[in-house]
């Protein structure tokens, strides 16, 4: 009759603490998810919306035309998951053989470049004389919306 007794009170105790553990791992999920999800969500786009810099990248090549202008021309990527970008300032610098600068320039780009996706542009500029190479960079851009 003991070893019943005892085999009884191990089950009950087995049953309330399964019991808890159910209890406590819906009380965990009380906060809906979908909650933390759009906070965490909105933090991401607020931090991607202030620091265009880290999630646009450029890649440019440059030619001259018959007309002796320079072609600057590439792609902007937006690396960002959520935030778009747009007014893109691109800075275009003209070197000499040795790598001093010779001349620098400031054109925007004025396409919004969405999460993900890349844009073409292309320039047109009169070439300074000596110009070896050109390098291209953004210094600056925009959040939409």
């Amino acid at each position: 009759m003991a070893l019943s007794y005892i085999h009884s009170m191990k089950r009950t105790l087995y049953i309330a603490l399964m019991a808890i553990a159910v209890a406590s791992c819906n009380s965990a999920n009380s906060e809906r998810p979908s909650d933390k999800y759009e906070e965490k969500k909105k933090s991401l786009e607020e931090t991607e919306r202030e620091n265009p810099l880290q999630f646009l990248r450029i890649q440019g090549d440059n030619h001259v035309n018959l007309l002796n202008q320079e072609v600057v021309e590439g792609e902007i990527t937006n690396k960002a998951t959520l935030a778009s970008f747009k007014d893109v300032e691109v800075r275009i610098t003209f070197k000499s053989s040795s790598g001093s600068t010779i001349e620098k320039a400031i054109k925007t780009v004025n396409d919004v470049v969405r999460p993900g996706k890349s844009v073409s542009f292309k320039f047109k500029m009169k070439k300074p004389k000596g110009t070896a190479s050109v390098a291209v960079d953004i210094t600056g851009a925009t959040a939409d919306k």
